[in-house]
């Protein structure tokens, strides 16, 4: 099934406030941890599975992908 553009970007940014406003966050650090470790790019990929689950679950498992790299997401 193909998924609308607006879903993913949806989903996306609402996954980045929580997940900021839960690391404590500037928005700035949020995108630079988002961008160098592609987080973004596996909510896209992930779409049709991480849809089904909320959006607290696919923080859940950014912490997790961040993990396995040996990235704190709390550090500062």
């Amino acid at each position: 099934m193909a998924y609308c553009r607006i879903d993913i970007d949806d989903m996306s940014c609402w996954v980045f406030r929580m997940a900021q406003k839960r690391w404590h966050k500037t928005p700035s650090e949020c995108a630079a941890l988002f961008k160098k470790y592609n987080l973004f790019n596996y909510i896209e990929e992930c779409y049709e599975i991480l849809h089904v689950s909320g959006y607290e679950c696919v923080v859940n498992d950014l912490e997790d992908i961040l993990e396995s790299k040996g990235v704190d997401a709390y550090a500062n």
